[in-house]
């Protein structure tokens, strides 16, 4: 069976001149048909309008123009897709060679709602570990990595997009949304995409870990635990953080090995 299933890709960036162009290349590279790549750009002047331009031709609709902030951009370029699977690739995170085959061929031969699958993560250029996704646990964290994340769009159109209530969680909302509504999840066991330390996310982790637990606070109510759970995160952060700065590897070895929420393979 050929797998033609239309896919779009949506990236949305501001001011990343150095960063946007692997992005690019890394959905453009994919080599499979139907595929829709959208790029929502919030009004770059540092020359990432330069970069999308020389791309012009393969790009299927681009746009720079001031928004909202992170889930207007994501919102816009979703009502945008005419795919009917739908990835969220932001500029400076890229896609492994082979990975929307590999995404075409599950949703192809499946009923599944949502595909997912490993993410590598990167720091200061170096390879620094694989986070092993389980969507299981989306009930007590951001168990999903949104860059290795393929979400059919019938999704959105049932249950609806992005949150603008939250500034950075506003992803983990989403998926929980979804995980609560009875969606089908399917795992690949390898690495789809990759990211680089140091987002909004890792920038702004106590936020994070604020707003997520006000999302599991909304759909599943209020309890001890919740709190128990949230306070425990806030330590082993705070914990992890220490490690880093002191530069102790072998620590920060065991405690990813044994702390840590989700398996975090060596790279």
């Amino acid at each position: 069976m050929e797998n033609n299933i239309p896919i779009s890709i949506v990236t949305i960036v501001y001011n990343d001149v150095l960063n946007i162009e692997k992005t690019i290349m890394s959905i453009l590279n994919q080599n499979i048909k139907n595929l829709e790549y959208i790029i929502i750009d919030g009004g770059s002047m540092d020359g990432t309008v330069d970069i999308i331009r020389k791309y012009d031709t393969s790009i299927s609709y681009w746009v720079s123009e001031k928004d909202n902030g992170i889930v207007d951009a994501f919102n816009k370029g979703i009502m945008k897709a005419r795919g009917k699977v739908i990835g969220l690739v932001n500029s400076a995170d890229f896609l492994e060679p082979y990975t929307l085959k590999k995404v075409s061929e599950i949703f192809t031969s499946s009923n599944t709602d949502i595909v997912y699958g490993k993410m590598q993560y990167w720091k200061d250029g170096e390879k620094e570990y694989v986070y092993k996704a389980n969507h299981k646990l989306l009930t007590k964290f951001m168990s999903l990595n949104h860059p290795a994340v393929f979400v059919k769009k019938d999704m959105y159109d049932q249950y609806g997009l992005f949150d603008d209530t939250y500034r950075v969680a506003m992803d983990y909302d989403l998926l929980l949304r979804f995980y609560s509504k009875g969606a089908k999840f399917e795992y690949i066991d390898s690495i789809l995409s990759n990211m680089t330390l140091g987002g909004i996310s890792d920038l702004n982790w106590k936020l994070a870990y604020r707003e997520s637990f006000d999302i599991r606070k909304k759909y599943f109510g209020s309890s001890i635990s919740l709190y128990a759970s949230y306070l425990w995160q806030i330590i082993k952060r705070y914990v992890s953080n220490t490690v880093d700065k002191l530069g102790l590897p072998g620590i920060k070895k065991f405690f990813r090995t044994y702390f840590s929420s989700i398996q975090k393979e060596k790279s």
